[in-house]
């Protein structure tokens, strides 16, 4: 049974690449412009009849000039079947498993968007929080787990919390956009237990000091060099997720 939820859910993740593709092309944008709706190089829109999918498909690449628009080939999609596929096998029981899918599906392209253009959509953040608590308040509901959920609820605001306390030290170093973000995190992580959310905000931070030394050691980079913090925010606090089931 749970190999058939693996495939099957690996399977929604190749269903849903494109859509999350879409997002990711079209919010990798600098902050307060609109959102991409066609080719910077040739003005191809980036839409079928109509429709929010991007003509670039899974190549990344504009339909008329082959600029790349988007992410590389076929990333959005393999990395939304691999991530499914590994919840499905390591998180249960099954509502548990609905909220940490929901915030897969957020944090796919939200990685790739602040990768790009160092910026966290409220658009993706605020619906990676409302989805995640929302699911957990189901589950909870359904399980009784109400001392759990205080717990989830409570990590999440002492994650955001601590990541705004990093921003008002160092504004350089932290965006209110990964405040946002450390909230959904930190509720997935605390719902497993204050050690999986201890271990998740390491991880993040472990993750993106060894990013920012190997930039410095082959010269890409200098100490004031601003990096995006929200990919190793969601790298390390999904291991911790795998790891911890």
């Amino acid at each position: 049974m749970r190999v058939l939820l693996v495939v099957l859910l690996a399977g929604a993740g190749l269903v849903l690449g494109p859509v999350l593709r879409a997002f990711a092309v079209r919010l990798a944008v600098p902050p307060g412009r609109p959102w991409r709706r066609s080719c910077p190089v040739c003005g191809t829109s980036l839409s079928l009849a109509g429709s929010v999918l991007p003509v670039t498909s899974a190549t990344g690449r504009c339909s008329t000039c082959r600029t790349r628009v988007g992410p590389p080939s076929f990333t959005v999609e393999v990395t939304a079947a691999v991530l499914l596929g590994l919840l499905a096998a390591r998180v249960h029981p099954g509502l548990t498993l609905a909220a940490m899918c929901w915030l897969a599906v957020c944090a796919v392209p939200l990685g790739y968007i602040d990768a790009v253009v160092k910026r966290l959509p409220n658009l993706l953040t605020g619906s990676a929080l409302a989805g995640t608590a929302g699911l957990l308040l189901i589950a909870s509901a359904a399980g009784g787990h109400w001392s759990i959920l205080g717990r989830g609820l409570l990590g999440g605001v002492a994650f955001a919390a601590f990541c705004l306390v990093l921003l008002l030290v160092s504004p350089s170093g932290m965006g209110l956009g990964d405040v946002k973000l450390a909230a959904s995190l930190g509720a997935a992580l605390a719902w497993l237990s204050w050690t999986a959310l201890i271990a998740g905000i390491f991880a993040g931070f472990l993750l993106a000091a060894v990013y920012g030394a190997a930039l410095l050691m082959r010269g890409r980079a200098n100490r004031k060099t601003q990096i995006p913090f929200g990919p190793f925010m969601i790298v390390g606090t999904f291991l911790v997720l795998l790891i911890a089931g």
